[in-house]
């Protein structure tokens, strides 16, 4: 930890390696783990893939489903067929 500005909040204080603060680290953990996303989540680093399933519904019995950092994945929008121009109508 250095002192820093959090590049989640904007915060200035202590700051982690990610310029983190302390409570934006614990959401990005939890959201990774909400995820599944272990291969970047500190808190799950070596525990088995049943103790891994154990950390996630703790996490989400105790804080939800809903994602507290990272923003969510934007659905694609449809496609609408092309509008046709005045000349091409006629």
């Amino acid at each position: 930890m250095y002192d820093g500005q959090c590049v989640a909040c904007d915060l200035l204080g202590r700051v982690n390696d990610l310029s983190l603060c302390e409570e934006c680290a614990g959401k990005l953990e939890r959201d990774l783990g909400r995820e599944r996303d272990w291969d970047y989540s500190a808190s799950a680093f070596g525990l088995a893939d049943d103790d891994r399933e154990k950390l996630r519904r703790q996490v989400v019995e105790q804080y939800g489903e809903a994602r507290e950092l990272i923003a969510p994945i934007k659905q694609a929008r449809k496609k609408r067929p092309p509008r046709q121009s005045a000349r091409r109508r006629m």
